[in-house]
């Protein structure tokens, strides 16, 4: 949680961030409160620990301090919240083992509105019910996890007060220009407008960093390089909040949390005629990220980013805003609108200009306006397609006067369908018009098959329904507004007007009371919570990158394939070799031992030693004093290949190569073809199934560290088999296995993708740390990690059903396809489940069912999270 005194205002704000996109240098002037700083185990923990804790919302813990901080942060702002803002606060947060269900009900607890399931059966809420009599030839049933008259209350009193000496230094201090000089950067603060101005007609290419929401992924995951970075968050100037006659004037360095609330506010003093834009464009911003973005985003850094899916841009454009921008000597205002006029979004703004504030007007009668938005998910996702809509009508009647469309998702920036709008002016708001709309948006709005993000199909039919739901919204209006002219709309369509409203999760879990008599050991009847589930919330629960820096530790960045299959044809680190703080690169030459393992019939190899055979594939890795000298060395690695034919990427090039893992399962029972000849229908078809990325919160993490004799190592692992580990380090090292001791403490998830690839990044490491006779550390990052490390297998079935009238099923003929990578793994393994499968509950009297697992040049298939699959009768 960070923490800032506003000395015009008064006031002290306190909000949750992101810690990995909050740059140090912005925090200047704020007091910064980590999970470990509200409690622990050894003093006194927190109420927010303690309910999450024991509510059992913590399996591996690895998330726990974020929604730990989340609810503190939004305790410290509101003492007893209502439950959506419980909710709100906690949908930036992810979790990937325990389930939001557990932390949703023990933050309830904090809430104003009764945290109990409502459940009134036995004329009392279900946290009571286990004291209730039973009837004596029944066994008592319980539904409560946890009391919640146990835990502390909530005193304010006792929390972390904001240090007094940052008020005193904010109040009676003049400000001062901050520059930090890192290796690379430098950091520059102004404190007043012009000087901002001046260095931006001295530095036209820095940024100006607010919330760093966007620069600061595009120097993490793609390597953008800035010399200097201006931060211009002391400048009041850019926090201007004006309401004027006509409209609302927004600076551009509020957070998007202080701009929502803004909206907010005004929308409820307002009439609805008035406010119409602004009830768009809060709409959009209550999904925009998570309220960990939110926080620290600000409004002009999204609109000046013109991101292609900017959620907030489209509404803005439609509507009429216009842009207040300023360079040295120079104030100019410019058409909202303008920032996309050549379509890629890099027009209209000079290099040394910056955006000051943003006038948002007032809307008009007679003017309609609407935002749409569709993700994978409502929070924390960036959209797939977005739009703004703004409609005016002649006065009287559903003549259109202006219609103005923009979307978002459909091009490199957002894209206006002024064709399509142009053609429908004139035109009356009826079926006829939307017809037409409908029609020339997509000859407008062109979307090539080859189009970057996918989906082109699924985009191309967003483009029209959002028409179609805002002509569907526009006429319910109108009926409204005149009720007599305008015909009700069909109950068939008033569902995709419906307001989506999220629901706050309801559940009950019902179990056997503890017996009289059962022994204290007996956990039958007793919700036990995580013996870690303390730790978890604290922050004091150690994992593999939380254990202290040995002397003189070393930290190691991969260098991977960028080619599917292809020959090495060279390797230089020179580049690499030259970057402060490296000390050697490491490769299949340093390997003392085995360098393939043959754990099926496809070696998985530590190091490539002549070729590739998929992207993510290791070839060499640089050590160095840090994480960041290891990667930019890594970078600089420069590796020549020699493409190799066929490249086989997916299943169907799969087959057609017939490129496949031996043995091949094959499932038969009964006369397949016998049985087709009876049936009374045959239906045949294919099935497609994604596959999926391992995402677990802790990515792979190993710490190697030589003990200095006889060879011997400690490796300090995130594995499920640290038994294998050790196995294949030994064998790397080509020493003993008694000579390399594996600790496992703790693993923030798995999900399979920690079982056997991690020995792979521990030889690795181990190899390193032979090499040097340093203590080294691997640890992912995100891209990498799922890079490498492949995951669960895409499948097609192609198949063949027989089936007579009343729906017994008679016949079945299938063959399964997946997609195994380049190496077995458990490939075969997934492909005997997936055949057990087949017949689970139907007890189909005639299969013949084929699996193969495909090999093609992508990183290999790990996942397997077979067991525990529905039965069929006996």
């Amino acid at each position: 949680m960070i923490s800032r005194y506003e000395p015009v205002a008064k006031k002290i704000v306190h909000y949750s961030a992101n810690a990995c996109l909050i740059p140090i240098c912005s925090l200047h002037g704020s007091a910064v409160i980590t999970v470990e700083g509200i409690g622990n185990t050894e003093t006194r923990i927190h109420p927010v620990q303690e309910r999450i804790a024991k509510s059992h919302g913590s399996q591996c813990g690895f998330c726990t301090p974020g929604m730990v901080m989340s609810i503190y942060s939004l305790l410290r702002n509101q003492m007893e919240p209502t439950s959506d803002e419980m909710m709100e606060a906690l949908a930036g947060n992810l979790c990937r083992c325990t389930g939001y269900r557990p932390i949703i009900d023990g933050c309830k607890t904090f809430c104003k509105e009764s945290s109990c399931c409502q459940n009134k059966v036995y004329g009392d809420c279900c946290l009571n019910q286990k004291d209730l009599p039973s009837p004596a030839n029944k066994k008592k049933i319980c539904t409560a996890l946890f009391s919640a008259e146990e835990f502390q209350p909530l005193d304010p009193t006792q929390e972390l007060i904001f240090p007094p000496e940052l008020i005193k230094m904010a109040e009676s201090q003049t400000p001062q220009t901050l520059v930090y000089h890192g290796e690379r950067t430098a950091w520059i603060s102004p404190v007043n407008l012009n000087e901002l101005l001046e260095l931006k007609a001295r530095h036209p290419q820095a940024p100006l960093v607010v919330g760093n929401t966007a620069v600061g992924p595009d120097m993490k995951f793609k390597g953008v390089f800035h010399p200097v970075i201006i931060s211009p968050t002391r400048i009041l100037d850019l926090y201007v909040v004006e309401c004027t006659e006509d409209g609302l004037i927004l600076g551009a360095a509020c957070s998007l949390t202080t701009v929502k609330n803004i909206l907010t506010d005004v929308v409820s003093k307002l009439s609805a005629e008035k406010t119409k834009i602004f009830s768009a464009l809060l709409q959009q911003l209550k999904t925009l990220g998570g309220q960990q973005i939110r926080n620290v985003a600000s409004f002009g850094g999204n609109i000046i980013s013109r991101s292609s899916t900017s959620d907030i841009n489209p509404i803005l454009a439609v509507s009429n805003c216009i842009l207040n921008v300023a360079s040295q000597g120079r104030l100019r205002q410019i058409p909202f609108s303008d920032l996309f006029a050549d379509g890629l979004g890099n027009n209209t703004l000079e290099p040394e200009e910056i955006l000051v504030s943003v006038k948002i007007p007032h809307s008009k009668k007679g003017e309609f306006v609407a935002a749409f938005r569709q993700a994978q998910r409502r929070e924390n996702a960036l959209p797939i397609v977005t739009a703004g809509m703004r409609v005016i009508f002649e006065e009287g009647c559903n003549t259109i006067r202006d219609f103005c469309i923009c979307y978002g998702g459909v091009g490199f920036t957002t894209v206006a369908a002024k064709q399509t709008c142009q053609a429908l002016i004139g035109r009356p708001w009826d079926g006829q018009m939307l017809d037409e709309a409908c029609r020339t948006v997509l000859k407008e709005i062109i979307l090539p098959s080859s189009a970057p993000g996918g989906k082109v199909e699924y985009r191309r039919t967003l483009i029209v329904s959002f028409i179609f739901k805002f002509y569907l919204e526009v006429l319910q209006s109108l009926k409204i507004m005149y009720p007599m002219q305008y015909p009700d709309i069909p109950d068939n369509y008033a569902s995709a007007i419906e307001n989506f409203h999220t629901k706050m999760p309801q559940s009950m879990q019902k179990y056997q009371d503890v017996e009289p008599g059962q022994l204290p050991q007996d956990p039958v009847g007793r919700p036990i919570m995580h013996q870690a589930g303390t730790k978890h919330a604290t922050g004091e629960a150690i994992y593999c990158d939380d254990i202290r820096a040995v002397d003189e530790e070393l930290f190691l960045a991969l260098v991977t394939s960028s080619k599917p299959h292809a020959k090495i044809v060279s390797i230089d680190p020179s580049e690499a070799l030259k970057v402060p703080g490296v000390v050697d690169i490491v490769s299949v030459q340093d390997v003392p031992g085995t360098n393939e393992f043959y754990n099926y019939d496809v070696p998985d190899i530590v190091f490539a030693r002549e070729k590739v055979t998929c992207v993510g594939q290791i070839i060499c890795a640089v050590v160095a004093d840090s994480e960041v000298h290891a990667k930019q060395a890594a970078a600089k690695v420069k590796i020549q290949y020699e493409p190799q034919e066929p490249v086989i990427l997916t299943i169907e090039e799969a087959i057609e190569h017939k490129s496949f893992f031996e043995p091949q399962r094959k499932l038969e029972r009964g006369n397949v073809d016998e049985a087709f000849k009876v049936v009374d229908h045959i239906l045949e078809g294919e099935i497609h199934v994604g596959g999926q990325e391992h995402f677990y919160m802790e990515t792979q993490s190993i710490l190697a560290v030589p003990t200095g004799e006889d060879k011997e190592m400690n490796l300090f692992v995130s594995t499920q088999h640290p038994a294998f580990v050790q196995d294949m380090v030994a064998s790397c090292l080509g020493i003993p296995g008694n000579r390399i001791m594996c600790h496992v403490k703790r693993i923030g998830g798995a999900f399979g993708g920690k079982l056997l690839k991690t020995s792979i990044l521990a030889c690795v490491a181990a190899v390193a740390a032979k090499k040097t006779g340093h203590a080294v550390r691997c640890v992912l990052d995100r891209s990498t990690d799922m890079l490498i490390t492949g995951g669960r297998h895409p499948t097609i079935g192609k198949y063949k059903v027989g089936f007579m009238s009343d729906g017994r099923i008679m016949a079945l003929d299938i063959n399964l396809y997946m997609n195994g990578g380049c190496t077995t793994d458990d490939s075969v393994l997934v492909s005997e489940v997936m055949l057990l499968k087949l017949n689970n509950c139907y007890k189909i009297p005639n299969i013949r069912a084929y699996a193969h697992a495909c090999k093609t040049n992508m990183p290999a298939n790990t996942a397997f999270r077979g067991f525990g699959f529905p039965q069929g009768p006996e």
